[in-house]
């Protein structure tokens, strides 16, 4: 069942210490929580839309409230609470950079990932810059909690645009720039968790404690993010990944297939600089392929794609079958603005004829509030659709493209996203007439 917080309309989740602190900012003549402030009326400046960032209390005070705050949200809403104040034991830092000193060829890896990218994606940037409601994705593109400039504390009158924040004494804005760095994946309570790989004659001793953690094994760790639904009453935009369900919905999790299978398929290697080969798992994370920048892109043997793709000649048609073949959830998944297409162009000789041939595969939605899906025919794990496109007269061979599209070109226009990479062509068939 799909997990779907509403927010209440108008109930203050704001906590006492906050509520203390409102009324002390009221007698001071600042901008407090009784007051219907106008989002361009908050102060500083700089706070983001909607939201209202308070004086700190002290560090374990600041946390205390976060904390507090946090424990009433769903868990896609919340950020792992390593707030980074003792670092890692044994290693020191969280970054990814202290883990390369060991681990070189799982974070070459990482770094060229999408993971890698999730705070630095411009797409990501434009997006969370036109709303108060900044601090509800963060959490899952900057998984740790010293990764956020600003600690929620509370709701202005339960409304999500509008945060209580303190600015973060122990902000790195360098850990912020990794985005799903090693240590939000890896790290929890202070000690480093992964699949439990038995120990191997001639590893190494490890610099820090490792517990083997079986959800490294199935999907739970994943559908943290990738499992998130919620419906915010009132606004214009919601929380849609429904990949576990999807997943769950298929045939892969009655087969045991989980995440881990698929998109991190093993390799032979050392798991550790210096320890011996052995069976470990590749950290690029197979999806569609669609680079966040041209110059950090994993290779293109990294994400072979979902969709299997023939055309044949039958009489007058040329059919087109399309085929879930290698995803375990639907296809595409994810943002609900992602879709794959196929198109077909009829040639004679060098010289295009007839009309164009396009089928989308996606989403289609009307951004009201509360937002609705008007359609959705994306192919579910495994299932295959056949279209049978009519040959103009004269053709002598036709071009089938499939490409997986991430955002339309009007969207990113309207996000002043320039050349930032919005497609990948995955298949490309001729077949002669």
């Amino acid at each position: 069942m799909s997990r779907v917080a509403r927010t209440p309309a108008r109930s203050s989740t704001i906590p006492k210490s906050v509520r203390c602190l409102t009324a002390a900012l009221l007698a001071w003549g600042l901008p407090g929580a009784c007051k219907a402030t106008p989002p361009e009326a908050a102060e500083p400046a700089a706070a983001p839309l909607g939201a209202l960032v308070v004086p700190s209390e002290g560090l374990q005070a600041d946390l205390a409230a976060t904390e507090a705050f946090l424990d009433t949200r769903p868990r896609y809403e919340r950020p792992l609470r390593e707030s980074g104040l003792s670092g890692v034991p044994g290693v020191g830092a969280l970054s990814a950079e202290a883990c390369r000193a060991c681990h070189a060829e799982i974070y070459d890896e990482w770094r060229v990932s999408v993971h890698s990218q999730a705070w630095l994606d411009p797409q990501y940037q434009a997006e969370i810059a036109k709303s108060g409601n900044r601090w509800l994705c963060l959490n899952c593109h900057t998984p740790l909690l010293i990764q956020h400039d600003r600690w929620p504390r509370g709701l202005l009158e339960g409304d999500v645009e509008r945060p209580v924040l303190t600015d973060n004494p122990s902000f790195d804005p360098r850990l912020r720039d990794e985005g799903i760095t090693c240590t939000a994946c890896h790290l929890q309570d202070g000690v480093i968790h992964g699949p439990g790989l038995p120990r191997a004659e001639g590893d190494p001793a490890p610099p820090h404690a490792v517990v083997a953690d079986p959800r490294f094994q199935g999907p739970d760790l994943c559908l943290e993010c990738h499992q998130a639904e919620a419906i915010y009453e009132g606004k214009t935009f919601i929380c849609t990944f429904q990949t576990g369900d999807e997943w769950r919905a298929g045939p892969y999790d009655d087969e045991g297939r989980t995440c881990v299978t698929c998109h991190m398929p093993p390799i032979e290697r050392p798991a550790a600089r210096g320890g011996p080969v052995r069976t470990v798992r590749r950290h690029w994370w197979r999806g569609a392929g669609i680079p966040k920048s041209v110059d950090r892109s994993t290779p293109p043997e990294a994400n072979p794609p979902g969709l299997d793709l023939t055309a044949v000649v039958d009489d007058a048609a040329l059919q087109v079958t399309m085929t879930n073949a290698n995803a375990g959830h639907r296809l595409p998944t994810g943002d609900p603005e992602r879709w794959v297409q196929v198109d077909v162009q009829f040639f004679a000789g060098g010289t295009a004829i007839g009309t164009p041939w396009s089928h989308r595969m996606g989403q289609t939605w009307e951004w009201t509030a509360p937002p609705r899906k008007l359609a959705d025919n994306r192919l579910a794990p495994r299932e295959s659709r056949v279209q049978r496109v009519a040959i103009p007269p004269g053709a002598t061979r036709a071009v089938v493209v499939a490409a997986s599209h991430r955002i339309s070109a009007e969207v990113a226009t309207h996000h002043r996203l320039g050349d930032y990479p919005r497609s990948i062509e995955t298949h490309r068939l001729e077949v002669g007439l």
